[in-house]
């Protein structure tokens, strides 16, 4: 499921490049007369490949949300949400993706029916291919957004006091910070090397079965009990406990960087359950670093970097036996 979530990005190039070139080769194909049979085979093959690509990129989006713990459990899309802000934008690129791969297979059809040698593919599967192409196309943009965010920008030119000749000041634009929503090198988790195959069970950490992650500047000191080095990233990845073993529901993520001034930590859950909400103030996500208040008991334990070595839990979740 981790290697899947993680092609999303790849994968949705394909249907989005499907999207650019499918129309210029179903209106080609509209001509009757002969000689018109190759354009059936370039509207076809662009057809399929879309279906494959968008297919490929339903599974792995669908992986990746629940990874990152957007997709609840027992749900196939997020949380419906309307209006401003990462939600919604989330909600509506999931209902896009689930469009584009209904109308795929409208489209297909249109594109694969019986036809004469003389004749075109037919408007059917023009306006079904050109609305097939607009929901591809929608979903990618707003696939774009959530992965790179928005901009935003201030005017570019003071003016200088009147008494002086005008001189224009050029005032760089100020961009939002990238990691104020999302820490994206700890959603990045599964690119470091893991330090453990298998989640254990941490009760410093809530109770919460975790995964270590850490870059290779880190892996060493980490394995041995060693100072971590300055440039160190740690990740610890959590699921929640259900039974006694690892749940499918993702729990928070905690991060932490040795930086020249010291440690620095962050506590990043993107979907509180519902029952724990109250615990949190009711919010229903919460991203916490730097100097945050609610990270003084971490900061207490990891003052010195990483915690006593003779801490960390070996617990690992038991074998289930057959039947379980």
């Amino acid at each position: 499921m981790d290697w899947i979530a993680l092609k999303h990005a790849l994968l949705s190039h394909l249907p989005v490049a499907t999207g650019l070139l499918l129309p210029m080769a179903l209106l080609a194909s509209q001509r009757p007369g002969r000689g018109i049979r190759p354009w059936w085979t370039v509207a076809r093959y662009l057809g399929w490949a879309g279906f494959l690509g968008i297919l490929g990129a339903f599974l792995s989006g669908f992986a990746s949300g629940r990874l990152l713990g957007f997709i609840p459990p027992h749900r196939l899309l997020p949380l419906p949400a309307w209006g401003p802000g990462v939600d919604a934008l989330l909600f509506r690129h999931a209902l896009l993706g689930g469009a584009s791969l209904l109308v795929a297979v409208g489209a297909l059809w249109s594109m694969t029916r019986s036809r004469k040698d003389h004749q075109g593919l037919g408007v059917l599967a023009l306006l079904l291919g050109l609305v097939w192409s607009a929901v591809l196309l929608l979903a990618g943009e707003s696939g774009y957004r959530l992965a790179h965010g928005n901009r935003v920008r201030v005017p570019a030119q003071v003016a200088a006091p009147a008494v002086a000749p005008p001189v224009l000041i050029q005032v760089p634009p100020v961009e939002q910070d990238s990691e104020a929503k999302v820490p994206v090198r700890a959603l990045d988790h599964a690119s470091l090397e893991p330090i453990h195959p298998q989640p254990v069970k941490s009760p410093a950490h809530g109770g919460r079965w975790i995964q270590v992650w850490a870059n290779p500047e880190a892996v060493a000191a980490y394995r041995s009990g060693q100072p971590l080095p300055p440039g160190t990233f740690v990740v610890l990845s959590t699921l929640e406990d259900r039974w006694g073993r690892p749940g499918a529901e993702v729990g928070p993520l905690y991060a932490l960087e040795m930086k020249a001034s010291g440690p620095s930590l962050t506590f990043y859950w993107p979907r509180i359950p519902m029952d724990r909400r109250q615990a949190f103030g009711g919010d229903s996500r919460a991203y916490w670093r730097g100097n945050d208040p609610h990270l003084n008991a971490c900061r207490t334990c990891h003052a010195a970097g990483m915690a006593d070595p003779a801490q960390r839990s070996r617990w690992r979740a038991k074998k289930a036996l057959p039947g379980e």
